[in-house]
């Protein structure tokens, strides 16, 4: 008899219904990957916005808190500024950064020296002015456009050997605008308190005092809106992202001019000193 066919293992392999449920099961973990990925993406961009608006806060508050002059990223980083007065005085300018080169619906100046957005960004936001022979008030309304101050070198405003900068970098950078607050107390004269049964003046009434440290004291808020883009129509937008940064400031205004940017008005600045150091130096009635 011949020895039996030795047996043969056969090779082992995918069969085709096993395949099909692999890829099925591959595409759907791809489905889902692909689906959270533009969620996570969008939760790195906002963190990175935020960050950037943190810091630039930081940065312009304590700019304007001490009255800083020469900080040259003021500038170079300003858009424009709009200030608006409505109210006993009516007027709408608008203020352009050395890099900024499109149209603004209204009057312009050009903004040149870091004084000048200081100036801006510090106007009260309510202020007595004489119409006539009465006091009246009238509000001063800020609105700024940045690119930020943190952003990478590649989104700065980068200038080639003849001293022109590179606007492809504008159009990718990261811009957001501000509404600038400073509500200080409308400046009023000194009031005269007559002392009981004597009609004599009380020196250094108590009511004088509260209105010199009134003055003297401001409420600085800064509100954030970003991301700006452009429309179709060649116009700035903002989208809904919005954070507001607050803090006070004690301290007397300097006048910087008595001829601001050429409308005559005059230009302060927080000097960052108290009013008074102490109650003996209230003016006496």
């Amino acid at each position: 008899m011949h020895a039996p066919f030795p047996y043969r293992r056969r090779a082992a392999a995918f069969t085709l219904t096993e395949i099909a449920l692999c890829i099925a099961v591959i595409g759907i973990a791809l489905v889902a990957i692909i689906g959270v990925l533009p969620s996570g993406l969008n939760v790195q961009k906002q963190n990175r916005e935020d960050t950037l608006v943190a810091q630039d806060a930081q940065f312009l508050i304590e700019s304007i808190r001490s009255g800083s002059l020469g900080i040259s990223d003021l500038t170079n980083n300003v858009d424009y500024i709009r200030w608006r007065r409505v109210g006993a005085l009516t007027g709408d300018n608008f203020y352009k950064g050395p890099n900024y080169n499109e149209t603004l619906p209204g009057p312009t100046e050009k903004i040149t020296q870091a004084w000048q957005v200081v100036a801006l960004l510090s106007l009260p936001r309510y202020e007595a002015v004489v119409v006539g022979k009465e006091v009246r008030i009238v509000e001063n309304i800020v609105t700024a456009q940045f690119r930020s101050f943190t952003s990478p070198f590649s989104e700065k405003s980068y200038r080639d050997g003849g001293g022109v900068p590179d606007t492809t970098r504008f159009t990718t950078a990261f811009r957001y605008q501000i509404e600038a607050q400073s509500d200080t107390a409308v400046t009023r004269p000194p009031v005269t308190v007559m002392v009981p049964y004597t009609n004599a003046p009380l020196v250094a009434s108590t009511l004088n005092q509260q209105i010199r440290l009134d003055e003297s004291l401001s409420d600085l808020r800064l509100t954030f809106h970003w991301p700006v883009f452009r429309t179709a129509s060649g116009d700035f937008r903002v989208g809904n992202n919005r954070r507001t940064f607050r803090t006070e400031v004690f301290g007397t205004r300097q006048i910087l001019t008595t001829n601001f940017l050429g409308n005559g008005r005059p230009a302060s600045r927080f000097n960052g000193s108290p009013l008074v150091t102490n109650i003996a130096n209230f003016p006496r009635n």
